[in-house]
């Protein structure tokens, strides 16, 4: 499952880029988390709480942030497991100075949902996917 967006945001692409890196923040913006233990300055543990439609449940799983290439792009890779199925997903992310002095931010995210998650059809995934994404970024 692909999925693409982009966020206008009034800081700098160096204040995104670094916020984007702390894990306070990811804790605060990542929809459903429950814990994130930082376990390097890139690597960090979570539990988070999602579902989609009937089906929802508890994910035990990791967030890497890798080919860190500040403050313009960076991968974050974020996968999980747990009764309802598993999750993985590749999102790339890049950061562009507006005109106005503040970023625009693009994600490119590459997901793979198994399991009994993944069984209630790729539109409903989707959907509930980009929902998440746009709350996130």
């Amino acid at each position: 499952m692909r999925i693409a967006g982009t966020a206008t945001l009034t800081a700098p692409p160096a204040e995104v880029y670094d916020s984007m890196q702390d894990g306070r923040v990811l804790a605060a913006t990542i929809p459903g988390v429950q814990s994130l233990e930082q376990l390097s300055d890139d690597h960090y543990k979570l539990s988070i709480t999602a579902g989609v439609a009937a089906i929802k449940g508890t994910y035990d799983g990791e967030v890497l942030l890798s080919q860190q290439n500040r403050p313009e792009s960076f991968v974050m890779t974020a996968s999980g497991a747990g009764a309802p199925g598993t999750v993985r997903a590749d999102v790339t992310i890049k950061l562009e100075q507006t005109e106005s002095g503040g970023t625009l931010l693009s994600y490119d995210a590459d997901a793979v949902v198994g399991g009994m998650v993944g069984g209630v059809g790729q539109r409903m995934i989707t959907g509930v996917a980009k929902k998440m994404a746009g709350v996130f970024f």
